[in-house]
């Protein structure tokens, strides 16, 4: 089941796509101007047609935009999805994964009411000593939901192949967006013309 438009646009906030999700926005905002302007020339349409037609127009660039927000969003959410099954999950450990999806369970409870980062450390520490993968990584998500930068790089000192994906998680889990700004990237979507009115009601009239 698809994202709605809103959940894309605070998706690609908070994973630090405000960026490339503005740009999108306004080529489509570029593209609507572009056809409303086509519109307005035509001097050969009633007024009533000139303000359907820029309705239609608007609607059709809108969800095309939708659209492609959404879709950026949901690429984004599957990488976020791989980085944390990569890192905190059983992804690549050897062994029965019924048996390790328990044990990854039970891990997770145990270094759930843990407080301290000195604490966290001390238990990595020793997992990593003994091979307890399984603990390494529930230490590691709790580290993050603690914002202990210092275990999780301790964690990815000893597992440097994932230190990408790591930072990955840190900084969307630490980014603080305002997903307004995107809104108002939009506000140029909609016909002058038709400021106040509903657009699906002038299209549909």
């Amino acid at each position: 089941m698809s994202i709605t438009y809103d959940e894309a646009r605070r998706k690609l906030v908070k994973a630090g796509k405000s960026k490339e999700a503005s740009e999108i926005i306004q080529r489509w905002v570029n593209k609507a101007n572009a056809a409303y302007d086509e519109i307005r020339s035509d001097s050969t349409i009633s007024e009533e047609y000139r303000l359907k037609s820029l309705a239609v127009v608007s609607i059709q660039h809108r969800r095309a935009l939708e659209d492609e927000i959404i879709s950026l969003a949901e690429r984004t959410v599957l990488t976020d999805r791989d980085d944390a099954q990569k890192v905190f999950g059983i992804a690549g450990i050897p062994g029965d994964q019924a048996t390790l999806v328990i044990s990854r369970r039970d891990a997770g409870d145990r270094v759930a009411t843990i407080a301290r980062g000195e604490e966290l450390r001390e238990l990595l520490a020793r997992a990593t000593r003994t091979g307890d993968e399984v603990m390494a990584r529930a230490i590691a998500e709790r580290a993050l939901e603690m914002g202990s930068a210092d275990t999780l790089n301790q964690f990815t000192a000893d597992r440097p192949e994932m230190d990408s994906a790591v930072e990955r998680l840190w900084n969307m889990e630490r980014r603080r967006g305002d997903a307004m700004a995107l809104t108002v990237a939009m506000v140029g979507m909609k016909p002058a013309e038709l400021e106040g009115r509903s657009l699906e009601a002038v299209a549909n009239g």
